[in-house]
């Protein structure tokens, strides 16, 4: 999974940017999920509901209908969100500390000279009252964003997080240059552990050959996961 960023102030076409970006992605069949964090309460279960009842008494509570599936999850930060995700990309809206915080890229949205102070050395693009081509801001996306390390800051690339991410948006590291890019993914106890490559390839290996002898798998796997509890 790879995130990115988008921030700026109110009314500077920050969702409308996102959506243009969703529309890329989608059209280079890349799964892509979108976060947006809002200053403003949302009501989507009132008081008195089903779903209300639900969610006072349980850690996640689902409402379906006819057309679409919510799930209903207490207060999160971004960490805890993003942990909850397994798409190849996620676009972030807003968060802006915390995407300081955690290290992401982000791009900046400013309208004449509104937003300009929000820039720092984690912002790889700027955009200026809504001036932009998208097919650039895609490939800067596609280049730029990074798998969320969580500022474990675990040294293996040489740098911090903070610097690694700097040394990303000018050009000196890629994003695949992080031990968190291997493909392997292991929490422990809701903590995330960074894996260098020489083990996490032992890991692949080691699983899609197990895998490999068992009924109602593919040859070619794309993904596995693996979840034990209470060992």
């Amino acid at each position: 999974m790879r995130v990115i960023g988008v921030i700026g102030p109110k009314k500077s076409g920050k969702t409308t940017l996102i959506c243009n970006i969703l529309k890329k992605l989608k059209d280079m069949n890349i799964d892509v999920a979108a976060v947006k964090h809002s200053f403003h309460d949302v009501e989507v279960d009132k008081e008195g509901t089903d779903s209300y009842n639900f969610k006072l008494y349980s850690n996640v509570s689902i409402l379906a209908d006819n057309s679409k599936t919510v799930f209903f999850y207490n207060k999160m930060n971004l960490y805890g969100i993003l942990s909850k995700l397994n798409n190849e990309f996620v676009i972030i809206e807003g968060f802006k500390e915390q995407l300081k915080e955690l290290n992401i890229p982000k791009i900046l949205m400013v309208k004449g000279d509104e937003g300009s102070e929000l820039l720092d050395s984690q912002t790889l693009m700027m955009i200026k009252d809504y001036n932009y081509n998208i097919d650039e801001v895609v490939e800067k996306v596609l280049e730029k964003s990074i798998v969320p390390t969580y500022s474990l800051n675990c040294g293996h690339c040489g740098y911090n997080c903070k610097l690694f991410v700097e040394k990303v948006i000018s050009g000196e590291l890629r994003w695949n240059q992080c031990v968190m890019a291997t493909g392997v993914e292991m929490i422990v106890d809701g903590k995330t552990i960074p894996i260098n490559p020489f083990v996490s390839q032992i890991i692949k290996n080691t699983l899609k050959g197990i895998i490999s002898s068992l009924k109602g798998v593919d040859n070619e796997p794309k993904n596995i996961s693996i979840n034990i509890k209470k060992i």
